[in-house]
């Protein structure tokens, strides 16, 4: 997601059939307006991408107890994240364009993959270690994708900065990074290395604070939806590690719930526009007719692919719980491992592109 964030701004928003920055209607053949700073519309980018309702979700499962609690996760668990890391594995087989430019790391890294994870599964009788590196990836795969994301906002809205790209990444990246082990670390005892983290938790906002103080600097009209999502980001994790250090279990659960339904919210609905600008701007290859059907559709697709992924999930987990959780291990090493490639922009694609403009 990275990658895409490099195109510039007038590049990632000249597409005929873009999602309008002026319309709350997804999947509007209008054009996207140029440099409005928006990926999808509005307010579809506040409630599918910043995700600004998190806070709801906190108070919901906070204030029902257990039950709320149980609910959101639910909904969570099974409709959106499981989605949402399945949803690259579709990506992959509809869009033959990445495998037909490095087959043999496509083809490669999917067998390592489910070679290790079974074969350490079966040595280990456990799937501990599994989830351990799944816990790592995971957290670097989260910080990657916002900081992505936010640098998207940025080039549509085609914002100036002081910060140089490679300290803004080191600086949001690695305050997600240590909010994300710091709840890992509450299992652990405390002691000498607790009381020093608990110093590090003063410190640690101080990072993404240096790129928000930036982005104010630099605000302009058409960068109101970076600044929320930066705004809506770097609140949540900071919560989490507020949660952490003072000691609240209940809250961290609920924030890490919220998080997971931010982070697979805002892939989704990036991946639908990542599709539609696909379909508009004819890089969908002519014998990938189901991915073109799908991607005119997108809205459809989702929906129907999210209920049928999500009620197959749920029955799977109460029958075949260890099978069906190797198998979504399996799924999450493929979509941190494929997200980077799907990305990566086609650049003879686009430059062709910009010289038929």
């Amino acid at each position: 997601m990275t990658d895409l964030a490099q195109e510039e701004p007038w590049q990632v928003a000249s597409t005929d059939s873009s999602l309008t920055g002026g319309s709350p209607t997804l999947g509007s053949k209008q054009p996207h307006r140029k440099g409005d700073g928006w990926i999808l519309a509005p307010w579809l980018d506040l409630f599918l991408i910043a995700n600004i309702f998190w806070p709801l979700l906190v108070l919901v499962q906070l204030d029902e107890g257990v039950s709320g609690r149980t609910t959101i996760e639910f909904w969570q668990i099974y409709f959106i994240t499981t989605p949402h890391r399945w949803s690259t594995l579709g990506l992959v087989l509809l869009d033959r364009n990445p495998y037909r430019a490095n087959p043999r790391f496509m083809f490669g890294f999917a067998a390592v993959v489910i070679l290790l994870c079974i074969g350490i599964w079966v040595g280990t009788g456990a799937l501990t270690c599994l989830l351990t590196i799944d816990y790592l990836w995971n957290a670097w795969h989260f910080a990657s994708q916002h900081h992505g994301i936010y640098r998207i906002y940025g080039r549509l809205a085609g914002v100036t900065s002081l910060i140089p790209g490679w300290l803004e990444k080191m600086l949001l990246r690695t305050f997600m990074l240590y909010c994300i082990l710091r709840v890992a670390q509450l299992s652990v005892r405390s002691g000498t290395m607790s009381d020093v983290l608990s110093i590090i938790d003063y410190l640690a906002p101080i990072l993404p604070c240096v790129v928000l103080v930036d982005c104010l600097v630099h605000f302009q009209r058409n960068a109101v939806g970076r600044m929320v999502y930066l705004v809506s980001v770097i609140g949540i994790f900071s919560g989490m590690l507020w949660a952490v250090h003072i000691g609240y279990p209940a809250m961290v659960l609920t924030l890490a719930t919220a998080s997971a339904w931010f982070h697979a919210s805002e892939y989704l609905s990036v991946v639908g526009w990542r599709m539609q600008k696909q379909s508009g701007d004819g890089t969908i290859h002519s014998r990938d007719r189901i991915f073109r059907w799908v991607a005119s559709r997108w809205i459809f697709s989702l929906l129907i692919f999210v209920i049928i992924l999500g009620s197959c999930g749920w029955l799977l987990e109460h029958r075949f719980l260890e099978y069906w959780l190797l198998l979504n291990v399996i799924v999450a090493f493929l979509h941190y491992g494929y997200d980077g490639l799907l990305w990566k922009k086609n650049k003879a694609n686009s430059v062709e592109t910009i010289r038929s403009k």
